[in-house]
């Protein structure tokens, strides 16, 4: 669906397939189920999708995709390493409550794919995460990271942002603002030098 109303639709069907993902557990959330939940027939959800994998599936590409679009992109354009991973991750902060903090949730539910989608995704999460590896590794050669392995500094900013899906509530008593604001502070606190 590549109207602008098609592609609204298929994020209302990926949000909501995704939210019962999440409250029933991939195994919990069956095709009638997942039908219902979208306001389609089973028969009319197996039009646009060929099993609960492939939902699975499109749910996670559409979340990578949204990511490329709201956090990579506008993310490359700046020349700034510093200036870059803050916006990376103010960007995928902010993206957790426009796009659904259901999407975060089901990035592990990718081990019931079949092994070739576990790799489509795996590579896609490589991709965002070499973008900020590169922005670790040229504030090194400036001299402004701490002594840290890029690797796993790289991917401890991936899980401060996704973990806060796990944790975040409406009823949490932190505004989004803040919480961007602390996570980016967080976060650069951790790796640059004073």
């Amino acid at each position: 669906m590549a109207t602008p109303e098609g592609r609204a639709r298929n994020e209302e069907v990926f949000r909501t397939a995704a939210e019962l993902m999440v409250q029933r557990g991939y195994a919990g959330a069956s095709m009638g189920d997942l039908a219902k939940a979208v306001g389609m027939t089973k028969a009319g959800l197996y039009h646009h999708i060929s099993s609960k994998r492939d939902m699975l599936f499109q749910i996670l590409q559409h979340a990578m995709k949204g990511l490329e679009r709201t956090v990579m992109e506008p993310a490359k354009r700046l020349s700034d390493p510093e200036e870059r991973l803050r916006e990376i991750i103010r960007l995928h902060v902010h993206g957790l409550f426009e796009h659904g903090l259901e999407f975060a949730l089901l990035f592990p539910e990718r081990r019931h794919l079949e092994p070739a989608l576990q790799q489509v995704v795996g590579q896609q999460i490589e991709n965002y995460l070499g973008l900020i590896r590169e922005a670790l590794r040229e504030l090194a050669d400036e001299g402004k990271l701490r002594d840290l392995e890029i690797n796993i500094a790289a991917r401890h900013i991936l899980q401060t942002i996704a973990g806060i899906a796990r944790w975040y509530t409406k009823d949490a008593g932190v505004t989004e603002a803040l919480l961007v604001e602390q996570t980016v502070n967080f976060n650069m606190s951790a790796i640059l030098k004073h």
